[in-house]
């Protein structure tokens, strides 16, 4: 039963947790301790950004061993092979409105298995916007979790003591690999105090719940709301978040998460108190976007802070003596590549290419370092030699995917100072305009 401790689950959690630790250059987990009880069940609420990933970096940071299950909308568990692997990594369905009516009924089943699961004083994951949104923006917050947690208390008298967990999930680039996530778990709400509330009016209950839950994530999740200036919010994150991240945050952690909050309140507080001031910061964006694009420049170049010569010099001569490891762990990994490469093909939709790219690496790269292996080994008759390729392979291919990312960098920077020594009058400008 999904409330049981399942040994299988543990034991996938090993390989799991280490390809996703490899996709990210940098993960930052905030509160995990502080916030999540281990005594108390716990349901968590991340706002959601990812496919798949987004499930797995909760799961990432369980620091004890209690299995977390996931509630997921129905719509995914259409195809019966992927009803089965999602069923195995704990993750039961959820039926809206969009799934036909007639399904609703459905979920008292499933809710009552949820009240099951957290009478076991195990935890739960609902997000609770409902769907996915890879925007750098928070979604309303739907009734799932209180219709959960409510009727569940209430059904013991309020006093499971459960709590409802804010979790804020943020990528610096949602769609690149070995970029950063920053995961905050926030203050919990005690659901008990709600109880009063909850017996003489249930659907007040609910809503008020639900209302602290919305508030309680738009304190921690960076919500571009305007979407009529969203680009150059996001912008304005792009070309000020380090330097904020390193004049400001530098004594945390979450230096970036919180610069990128501030930045985003800021201008907020411009549009709703100085609009004067706030529209002319978009048209000085608006126009350094302009000047960008004539020297084929992007908002994620380093423009206020340009790499000297000499560093760029030293980066590509490095690059340059340790291409032939890059070029070995390409080449044999090829397969996976070629792999990923056709699975991506099948998805029209971007938000499932993070997703795609992680279950490659879980997959198909160790089949094939496997299977390389044992025909070298069968090959040569040298077994130790087959022992080192088998670590060789993966270590090298995941030095050639940080290789391919310093190489891209070397020669953004390599622009940037171009850019700077030949048009020094418009870099002034531009570094003028880009400031927040």
């Amino acid at each position: 039963m999904l409330y049981n401790y399942d040994f299988r689950y543990s034991l996938a959690k090993i390989p799991v947790n280490t390809t996703l630790r490899l996709n990210f250059r940098k993960l930052v987990f905030i509160g995990r301790k502080e916030n999540v009880s281990k005594n108390q069940p716990v349901i968590f609420a991340p706002n959601h950004r990812n496919a798949l990933l987004d499930a797995l970096l909760i799961v990432y940071a369980s620091y004890h061993t209690k299995q977390v299950v996931f509630l997921a909308r129905a719509d995914i568990f259409k195809q019966k092979f992927i009803a089965w692997i999602l069923r195995g990594m704990r993750i039961i369905p959820v039926f809206r409105i969009r799934d036909g009516k007639d399904n609703l009924d459905k979920n008292r089943d499933i809710f009552r298995n949820a009240a099951r699961i957290l009478k076991k004083s195990n935890p739960i994951a609902l997000f609770p916007e409902g769907r996915h949104n890879p925007k750098q923006s928070l979604l309303p917050i739907q009734k799932a979790v209180p219709r959960i947690v409510l009727p569940t208390e209430a059904s013991v008298g309020f006093e499971l003591n459960s709590q409802i967990v804010p979790v804020s999930i943020y990528y610096r680039d949602i769609f690149g690999f070995l970029s950063d996530a920053y995961i905050t778990f926030g203050t919990p709400i005690e659901v008990s105090k709600y109880k009063e509330l909850y017996e003489e009016n249930p659907s007040l209950a609910g809503n008020q719940l639900r209302q602290e839950l919305e508030k309680s994530l738009k304190s921690m999740v960076v919500n571009i709301w305007n979407d009529e200036f969203y680009d150059e919010y996001k912008y304005a994150i792009d070309w000020n978040g380090d330097r904020l991240a390193r004049e400001m945050f530098s004594d945390r952690k979450d230096d970036f998460l919180q610069a990128s909050l501030h930045i985003v309140r800021t201008l907020d507080d411009l549009f709703e108190n100085r609009r004067a001031e706030f529209d002319k910061k978009i048209a000085d964006f608006r126009e350094a976007e302009v000047i960008l694009k004539e020297h084929q420049l992007n908002s994620k170049d380093r423009i206020w802070r340009p790499a000297t010569k000499g560093n760029i010099f030293a980066r590509f001569a490095g690059l340059i003596l340790t291409a032939p490891v890059m070029l070995f762990g390409y080449l044999n990994a090829i397969f996976p590549l070629l792999i990923n490469k056709k699975l991506l093909s099948l998805f029209k939709d971007n938000q499932f290419i993070p997703s795609v790219r992680y279950a490659s690496g879980l997959i198909f790269v160790p089949i094939f370092d496997l299977i390389q292996s044992l025909i070298i080994g069968t090959v040569t008759k040298d077994w130790l030699l087959a022992l080192i390729y088998f670590f060789a392979m993966p270590i090298t291919f995941y030095f050639a995917l940080y290789w391919r990312k310093w190489w891209k960098i070397a020669k953004r920077d390599l622009k940037v100072n171009k850019f700077r020594k030949h048009f020094s009058n418009e870099w002034k400008r531009l570094v003028q305009l880009i400031k927040l």
